[in-house]
């Protein structure tokens, strides 16, 4: 089985997700939309007429109401538009999950509840635990037309489905190095900013990744079997 995974940028990579989805016997396909996170404001075409087992997007460091990223975020919510005509399943996480919403007519503003490091969601699915699941964003987006809604907490919605699609806004895949690496690339000076210590949080992912390890596989296969659909 396929799965093609967009990479917005060298360091929004699936992590934990992709190991599980390989253990579930898809091959993953990456495909690195921006290269050099210095310069986004390129043109990317994304594959035409093909369809995937599954398709994944990844986060990303901008933001989609960002105009500087046009000429690749135009062809990717088409491309998201086009997988789902064909029936193809997409997990969406984080910046993914807001591609999705604005494709499916969904807005997306920037949030006035930030969220850094490890929190909980009011699940409305059991398989979904509450968490802590972490976030990295300041950004939220509003339930597409035609999708149930899945989970939220104070900051907005967090998770829903939609056909044989999900969409969540916190990164089930980060595990502690990834979570070192963002930091080591600026990610730390956004932290700061927020009022979070890097040092601690680096310090308590390689904790947390591992503690929320069977929630990760336990999501990951409800959507794979139960949403997506056999696989």
């Amino acid at each position: 089985m396929r799965a093609f995974v967009v990479e917005h940028d060298p360091l929004s990579t699936p992590e934990r997700v992709g190991a599980h989805l390989e253990k579930r016997g898809f091959v993953l396909e990456p495909f690195v939309v921006v290269k050099d996170v210095g310069d986004p404001e390129i043109e990317a075409s994304f594959p035409d007429g093909e369809s995937f087992d599954l398709v994944v997007l990844m986060g990303s460091p901008w933001s989609v109401y960002d105009h500087g990223i046009r000429g690749w975020l135009l062809p990717e919510l088409e491309f998201i538009e086009r997988q789902m005509d064909h029936g193809v399943p997409i997990l969406g996480i984080c910046f993914g999950a807001q591609a999705i919403s604005a494709a499916l007519g969904g807005r997306v503003t920037m949030s006035q509840r930030p969220e850094y490091g490890w929190v909980t969601i009011d699940s409305l699915v059991d398989e979904i635990a509450a968490g802590p699941w972490f976030q990295f964003h300041h950004d939220e987006f509003t339930l597409p037309e035609g999708a149930v809604e899945r989970g939220r907490n104070e900051s907005g919605l967090q998770a829903f489905t939609i056909g044989r699609s999900l969409a969540v806004q916190f990164h089930p895949e980060m595990s502690g190095e990834l979570i070192k690496s963002w930091c080591e690339a600026g990610g730390d000076e956004e932290l700061v900013t927020a009022g979070v210590d890097p040092h601690e949080l680096i310090e308590e992912s390689y904790r947390l990744a591992v503690d929320s390890q069977p929630a990760l596989e336990r999501m990951l296969d409800w959507y794979l079997d139960d949403v997506a659909g056999g696989h």
